[in-house]
């Protein structure tokens, strides 16, 4: 009787094996970049979220040092009246109040939020102000200008309140389009709680 000794197996995978890691790995490539534009757009809410929080720590310095709000009174559509706002916001937040793009230290003006200027954002990679059609505004991280409104505090009998808080409406239109009501819910407020 012959014994045969063992056939000895060759070390290594199988074509099939290699196949089907690859298979698995493409699978979790795609669903990862699938999950990355919602990962993107959370970390710009988060980044707005927390510039809006600066923003209106530096309102309030402005307003304990002048005792009041810097005032944006609305003039026609909410909006528009808004987008006004951020260069009041720009203008008295920034310290540059002669509106040449850098900050006014000759003139001794208080700067309320830092690196907020145009000349220090020019080159930045997330800027936080830019010129828009000649005037500097503030502007989130999706490059919308950031909507301002003020009113006096003690509005007359006649007038109405055009903000939804008796001090000022700060708020993103993030990536919504502004002129569609549906997409309000897209905003970051200070008036729903952010």
């Amino acid at each position: 009787m012959k014994i045969h000794p063992p056939s000895r197996r060759r070390g290594g995978f199988s074509m099939i094996e290699l196949m089907v890691v690859v298979g698995v790995m493409v699978i979790l490539a795609g669903l990862l970049i699938g999950s990355l534009p919602g990962i993107q757009s959370r970390i710009n809410r988060g980044k707005v979220e927390a510039f809006l929080a600066e923003l209106e720590s530096g309102l309030s310095k402005y307003q304990i040092d002048h005792g009041s709000y810097p005032l944006n009174e609305p003039t026609g559509d909410r909006d528009s009246a808004g987008v006004d706002g951020a260069a009041v916001l720009y203008k008295h937040l920034s310290g540059d109040w002669n509106l040449d793009g850098k900050v006014d230290f000759e003139q001794n003006e208080k700067v309320y939020v830092p690196k907020l200027d145009y000349e220090s954002n020019r080159e930045a990679r997330e800027p936080r102000s830019m010129s828009i059609g000649g005037e500097y505004m503030v502007i989130d991280s999706y490059s919308n200008p950031i909507r301002y409104l003020a009113q006096v505090p003690n509005l007359q009998p006649n007038q109405k309140r055009e903000t939804y808080n008796p001090t000022y409406d700060i708020w993103s239109i993030t990536d919504a389009d502004p002129k569609n009501t549906d997409e309000a819910a897209k905003y970051i407020t200070n008036w729903q709680g952010m």
